[in-house]
């Protein structure tokens, strides 16, 4: 009778315990589902962010892009406005060239007016000849009226034609001048327009990133949640079973107890052994390497600058954009570079972002193609100049991955 008891009281104790365990279970099972579901949301989070911050950077590129050509048609612009300067010099040295001609041709004619005497013809050059003493002073007044009504006239036509030449040359700058306003004009407005699109752009990016960031505050609060009501559930449902047990129930749990405390020991020293003999390996984007001369050579340089704001088209210490950031620290280092990461991309060999080494170069696009670079660093960080508003800095692969990477 005894015995039929205790295994009533065992059978309960199971029950109630099966039954405590079992609510814990169903507590668990629901936080868990809840908690996959966060995750799944910050996956899909992450991706939005990366291609937001993948948008931004092709546009600041653009800007960046539009920003040196505006510069380069200002160049162009004050060159072709010295030369329209330097053709209006040469224009007035050749009217005064004419002007001079034409009082020499002034003073010849009253010379000739005064050795002809009284007019007979009204034309100087006539009276002249027909004034001569004698045929032979016939011909060479002939001779002399002829000479310097050529060489008048060739110094007028030398003249005139250089003058129109100038003119042409002139004209022919003029044109090219508003041609580069115009170019210039509509550079302006793509600028802005680009300019634009980037700021609205940046702005998902940004709102993106805090709805990343609130998803991830609640996920760290669901599964401390989850921690603390699993902890509940379990101390409940032991605490359940220790009431219902009786001493011989309670024996026998002391003697499991014990077995599985064994078997807990035995099974940590397998895993310390394996773990001692084992080595393990981190390859790719999270690898530290030693990087070449040349790469070691650009990190450096580039990490002088962390802290120096963005500035589109910046080549200097007093900004950088992207490209400009990776072509000042190459060249501080002998290293010369194309100026745009477009051609940046198209260098060296190609790189998987999982097989990346410290000192390559990596790319967002495509070969050729690729609108941000920066320099990897190891360990999964590299160096970059972001975009507006902010400043050269360190940024993580997990973060903002990039498409490939370049080995020079």
């Amino acid at each position: 009778m005894k015995k039929s008891i205790t295994i009533a009281t065992i059978a309960a104790a199971f029950l109630l315990a099966t039954t405590a365990f079992g609510e814990a279970s169903n507590v668990h099972a629901a936080d868990s589902a809840e908690i996959t579901a966060k995750k799944s949301s910050n996956a899909k989070l992450l991706a939005e962010v990366q291609s937001a911050q993948s948008k931004v950077a092709d546009l600041d590129n653009q800007v960046s892009n539009k920003t040196v050509a505006i510069n380069d048609a200002n160049t162009k612009i004050a060159d072709t406005t010295a030369a329209i300067k330097s053709y209006d010099g040469k224009i007035t040295t050749a009217q005064k060239e004419l002007a001079a001609r034409k009082a020499t041709m002034k003073a010849q004619l009253k010379s000739l007016q005064k050795q002809a005497g009284d007019s007979v013809t009204g034309n100087v050059y006539a009276d002249f000849i027909l004034n001569s003493d004698s045929i032979s002073d016939l011909i060479d007044r002939g001779l002399t009226v002829g000479k310097l009504s050529k060489a008048n006239s060739d110094a007028m036509n030398d003249v005139k034609s250089a003058e129109g030449n100038l003119a042409a040359l002139k004209q022919t700058q003029q044109n090219k001048k508003d041609t580069l306003e115009a170019t210039k004009t509509q550079l302006v407005a793509d600028q802005k327009n680009l300019s634009s699109l980037k700021d609205d752009a940046q702005k998902a990016a940004d709102s993106l990133n805090q709805e990343l960031t609130d998803n991830q505050d609640a996920l760290a609060t669901l599964e401390a949640d989850a921690a603390k009501a699993g902890e509940k559930a379990a101390a409940k449902a032991v605490a359940t079973a220790a009431k219902a047990s009786d001493t011989s129930a309670a024996k026998t749990t002391t003697t499991t107890d014990a077995k599985s405390s064994s078997n807990s020991n035995s099974s940590s020293d397998a895993t310390t052994t394996n773990g001692n003999s084992g080595s393990s390996s981190n390859n790719g984007a999270g690898a530290s390497s030693t990087p070449s001369v040349s790469g070691g050579s650009i990190i450096s340089n580039a990490a002088k600058y962390i802290g120096t704001p963005y500035v589109w088209g910046g080549t200097s210490p007093a900004g950088f954009d992207c490209s400009g950031l990776i072509y000042y620290a190459a060249a501080q280092a002998g290293i010369s570079l194309p100026r745009t990461s477009e051609a940046m991309s198209t260098l060296g060999t190609y790189v998987s972002v999982s097989d990346l080494q410290a000192g390559d170069l990596v790319f967002w696009g495509g070969v050729g193609s690729a609108y941000h670079v920066g320099v990897y660093v190891g360990n999964g960080m590299f160096i970059h100049a972001p975009t507006e508003g902010q400043s050269v800095k360190y940024t993580s692969v997990s973060a903002f991955r990039p498409s490939f990477g370049r080995r020079l």
